[in-house]
């Protein structure tokens, strides 16, 4: 947006959902807050289409433009991540673009800049994960550093706003997971413990972003061995969600690094049933199976059932119609679930 009519435009759309723009007041709305709630059920529940749905209501009754087009490229990229495919790619750039755009408009016209740097991080933040998804490690971590700067501005405007310290907490965390060995210089601090704090504020104290950091905090417990911790915070997590598979991911792996491979083993069954519903490009189909075909070799001396379960899952998998491209992607796996 760059017209000076459309900067207006999105000034006034976002003040409709800001309650007040002074520092450590609320900035949404009870109603935005209840609908955005439900959007992230839906996605948290894998139900894309009515996450998709929610937000063409929201707009079309008037809803923030700028939080709905982030919401909708949250839709996007949790939809491409379950498939694990990019087929949304070019629509989730384009609304990252304009998610940018919304914050540059929002401090080119004085308002709330500490959403406004909420916006233009969670814009690089969004294509960094994305970009580092696909093997583009260099343009990841360019984006990355461009959302710590961006989340840092706003909570520097606002350490009130909670829903910033999901993004910087994670930056903070996962830089000094990949930099652990050179945490010892100036350049690269050691900000494991700080990135946790922060992830643990926005799960206690963001208004809109509560259950996202605490989706982050699992897989931060489970990198952390903190594994009992990973595992009471996703059961209550897929208690929420139900419907959904993103916790019983991380439910299965926190099993899975504990040593508990019949809970494991158990998690991984049900992540396949579900996936066989909606097979896709089979690529999930053979994550989740590998990591099953694990549990079960180490549960297989004890049962002789669990011996039959391993020998059927082969069977399973070499009969499945798994397209040239994920084959070739899961070429390692699929070897490892079939011969060893």
């Amino acid at each position: 947006m760059s017209t000076g009519r459309n900067r207006l435009f999105v000034v006034g759309i976002v003040a409709a959902l800001i309650m007040s723009a002074a520092a450590g007041a609320e900035r949404f709305t009870p109603d935005i807050k209840a609908c955005l709630h439900r959007i992230s059920g839906d996605i948290y529940n894998d139900r894309f289409d009515r996450a998709s749905a929610l937000l063409d209501s929201m707009q079309n009754h008037n809803g923030p433009a700028p939080i709905c087009r982030l919401y909708r490229a949250i839709t996007f990229q949790a939809q491409m991540m379950a498939d694990e495919s990019d087929f949304l790619k070019d629509d989730f750039f384009a609304l990252l673009d304009s998610i940018q755009d919304d914050g540059d408009s929002l401090l080119a016209d004085g308002g709330d800049s500490a959403l406004a740097y909420w916006l233009i991080g969670n814009s690089h933040a969004f294509r960094s994960l994305f970009l580092g998804r696909a093997g583009n490690i260099l343009n990841a971590l360019r984006h990355g550093l461009a959302a710590r700067s961006a989340y840092t501005k706003g909570y520097a405007v606002d350490p009130h706003f909670h829903d910033i310290a999901l993004g910087l907490g994670s930056y903070r965390y996962w830089k000094s997971v990949k930099t652990a060995a050179v945490n010892w210089t100036p350049l690269f601090k050691n900000e494991r413990q700080a990135g946790i704090d922060l992830l643990r504020l926005a799960a206690d104290s963001a208004e809109i972003s509560a259950d996202a950091a605490k989706a982050a905090l699992i897989w931060v417990y489970i990198n952390e061995k903190r594994y009992l911790e990973a595992v009471r915070l996703a059961r209550q997590m897929r208690r929420e969600y139900p419907y959904g598979s993103t916790f019983l991911w991380a439910l299965g792996e926190a099993y899975r690094k504990f040593g508990d491979y019949r809970g494991a083993a158990h998690i991984y069954e049900e992540i396949l049933a579900r996936l066989k519903e909606k097979p896709g490009n089979y690529y999930n189909i053979i994550e989740a199976a590998d990591y099953l075909s694990r549990c079960y070799r180490k549960l297989a001396d004890e049962n002789a059932e669990i011996h039959a379960r391993l020998t059927a899952l082969k069977k399973q998998i070499a009969g499945m119609p798994v397209p040239d491209d994920t084959r070739k992607r899961q070429w390692d796996k699929l070897h490892d679930i079939l011969n060893e």
